[in-house]
């Protein structure tokens, strides 16, 4: 969940709750929390119930849910992500456990009541697809129950869980859920599940002690996201004093995750909690399973910090606290990052490692759920030169979000009409954003219409397997001289143990581009096979004594493995990850 900078409060801080988020409001005075009422708080609780129960669509999970197989034989399983991690080995895929196998049968992009949706049994149908495109973790999006109230779409969001120590029925039981994590075992895929960094007004109104509010008493919301509230991670902040009721509660999520046979936790939002929290929480899980890994999300710099209620980034405290990896920043790829300020970013990021305990790392989070889908970037071409990049980048684990394998472009269109029915206090089809995955709605399996991506990402994760070594080990030797006034040349070199991979890209979407590329080393004579999967406009390349001439299409991507076996030496800049 990234946090955007718009704030809901009202000058006055009063507001009127609209219980289906469209006409039929309540006039009673209500305080920012939308749902907890200044002077009727009982009334608007029941009221808002009663309007859930009235319009609330039956579950289709009830009608479709499969029966337990009879073989579920436990996997022969040793957990070892965090591992993983420090070598570079990890690559991942973000699944919202409700869509990932939903069946949209009558093509509305909904599921209807006689349509199933995705459950922790049906994700297992799945698997061996996910394995085929070099997907070996699962990042699974938040899986408890969500809160009803001030709820945002008609299921509302994954992100305003209304308990973390039970799962959605609608996706099952835990023993559905040990079910699916054993499965992605027996077929070696490594599951890592989200920790919400905040709770649901449910939530909220639940458990007191867990929150924060302000000096007047009214509770802390992170800016744009009325529907989730803050916690309290001290009990007194200014004496540094942490709130040991979360930190119990958050250890009993650890324990639940654990009984399941989970490798890792992604942390929401890392930021909103501080390192010496995190500290004690890490340090708890590793005491049980010392291969139990962390991700954090948490950038080098948030786009719109700093934020309300919201503490800065600070990627380099909690990876000291016990992170295992980061998401860092390659989502401003087609914001505002030309190829040098890219390869500076990588820079930066090896020269944090040795500020660090040994093989630290980040995740190529070139598109999240909280971005625009890739294809409004580029297309099939830019989404294949993202994969690239993500496959090749020292330091970095890869990492996709679902529907990306086939281009979707998280268009849906339904977006913003109402509903005749709700699981939650909201009547209209909310989605995050134009062009964002929906986490706040049943609907339809993530996916688009060109396969070949999938087919790119599929090479790469060979590619990535077959130089390994290269890739997760090897050196990192910008190339700047590329004679592009314009900086659209992205080129570097991998080298380990006298194997050199050179790579040339183009982060320029709309046309081709030319450049002299001087690479030390480089003979006249040296074949230029490209051993990526050809995909867009035909790029042309001419070698030369030290210097490579280069036609690159629009968004492409070329790997070349080349016989500079003292490049190391040769070159002005060498980098390189602090792996111990």
């Amino acid at each position: 969940m990234r946090i955007s900078a718009v704030s809901f409060y009202n000058k006055n801080n009063i507001s009127t709750e609209k219980v289906n988020n469209s006409q039929n409001t309540v006039s009673a005075p209500f305080d920012a929390s939308f749902g907890h009422t200044v002077s009727a708080n009982d009334f608007v609780k029941s009221y808002a119930q009663m309007i859930i129960n009235q319009h609330k669509p039956v579950a289709p999970t009830q009608q479709t849910q499969k029966a337990a197989p009879v073989d579920n034989k436990p996997a022969v399983w040793k957990n070892n992500l965090r591992t993983m991690f420090k070598n570079n080995e990890v690559t991942l895929y973000a699944m919202i456990m409700r869509t990932f196998n939903a069946k949209d049968k009558n093509g509305n992009e909904l599921i209807d009541e006689n349509e199933e949706h995705g459950t922790f049994r049906n994700a297992v149908e799945r698997i061996d697809e996910m394995k085929k495109l070099g997907i070996n973790t699962f990042h699974v999006l938040p899986i408890n129950p969500i809160g009803k109230i001030a709820a945002k779409g008609t299921a509302g969001s994954v992100y305003a869980p209304a308990d973390f120590l039970t799962f959605d029925k609608m996706l099952g039981s835990k023993e559905d859920f040990k079910y699916f994590v054993n499965e992605c075992h027996k077929k070696g895929m490594n599951v890592m599940v989200d920790l919400p960094s905040c709770v649901s007004v449910d939530l909220y109104n639940e458990r007191p002690d867990l929150m924060a509010v302000d000096e007047r008493g009214m509770p802390e919301v992170p800016s744009g996201w009325e529907d989730i509230r803050m916690f309290a991670p001290y009990s007194d902040k200014d004496k540094k004093i942490l709130n040991q009721p979360l930190l119990e509660y958050h250890k009993k999520f650890v324990d639940l995750m654990l009984e399941c046979n989970v490798d890792g936790i992604r942390a929401d939002v890392a930021r909103a909690k501080p390192a010496e929290f995190w500290d004690e929480i890490i340090s708890y899980a590793r005491s049980k399973d010392p291969e139990f890994a962390f991700l954090a999300e948490t950038y080098t710099y948030e786009d719109a910090s700093p934020i309300l209620n919201m503490p800065h980034d600070r990627p380099e405290e909690l990876l000291a606290a016990g992170f295992d990896s980061y998401y860092g920043q390659y989502h401003l790829l087609p914001l505002r990052f030309k190829a040098k300020e890219l390869i500076d970013y990588v820079i930066e990021n090896l020269d944090m490692s040795y500020r660090l305990p040994a093989g630290k790392s980040l995740i190529a989070s070139f598109a999240t759920h909280d971005d625009k889908s890739p294809m409004s970037s580029g297309g099939v071409e830019y989404c294949n030169l993202t994969t690239g990049l993500g496959n090749t980048l020292p330091m970095t684990n890869p990492y996709y979000t679902t529907g990306f394998e086939s281009g979707d472009t998280y268009i849906y269109s339904y977006e913003g009409k109402l509903a005749d029915k709700s699981y939650t206090d909201c009547f209209t089809y909310d989605t995050p954003n134009r062009e964002h995955v929906d986490i706040f709605n049943l609907s339809r399996k993530p996916g688009g219409n060109h396969p070949e991506i999938g087919k790119f990402m599929t090479s790469m994760a060979e590619l990535r397997k077959k130089y390994e070594d290269v890739i997760t080990k090897g050196t990192f030797i910008p190339l700047r001289d590329t004679d592009d006034k314009h900086d659209r040349i992205i080129s570097y070199i991998r080298h380990y143990n006298g194997k050199t991979l050179l790579i040339v890209a183009n982060r320029e979407v709309n046309s081709n581009v030319q450049g002299k590329i001087k690479i030390p080393g480089l003979k006249a004579s040296q074949p230029m096979r490209d051993l990526t999967m050809p995909y867009g406009e035909t790029s042309s390349f001419v070698a030369r004594d030290g210097v490579l001439f280069a036609n690159l299409g629009p968004a492409r991507f070329h790997v070349f493995e080349i016989d500079t076996p003292n490049i190391n030496k040769e070159a002005k800049e060498v980098y390189r990850q602090y792996m111990g």
